[in-house]
């Protein structure tokens, strides 16, 4: 009796967990690298290095559905990325910081 809660506590653990690394795991991780357009200028945007630190919550950065962010522009980068960098302290927050001469 006592090996049998053993494994169904074990099966229960394992299928809970499964479903725990299955949520955090994008099905459709895109490409790794995107070139944003800003203006005429292209900015080279690490897509899976975005998503890692977002843990694959996609909704962070695309409104409804995966895919392009529709209406991308310097306000949506403003609007969407600037926030982000500043509460995590960690890229550009500043004008110079993309908008190299």
């Amino acid at each position: 009796m006592c090996k049998q809660i053993v494994l169904l506590a074990a099966v229960i653990a394992s299928l809970l967990f499964g479903s725990f690394a299955m949520a955090a795991k994008s099905e459709n991780p895109g490409p790794e690298i995107i070139k944003l357009k800003m203006g005429k200028k292209e900015l080279e945007f690490s897509h899976h290095k975005h998503q890692k630190i977002a843990k694959n919550q996609c909704w962070e950065c695309h409104d409804k559905k995966v895919g392009k962010i529709i209406g991308w522009s310097e306000a949506t980068a403003h609007k969407v990325c600037i926030p982000c960098h500043d509460l995590n302290e960690k890229g550009p927050v500043i004008c110079k910081g993309c908008h190299k001469k």
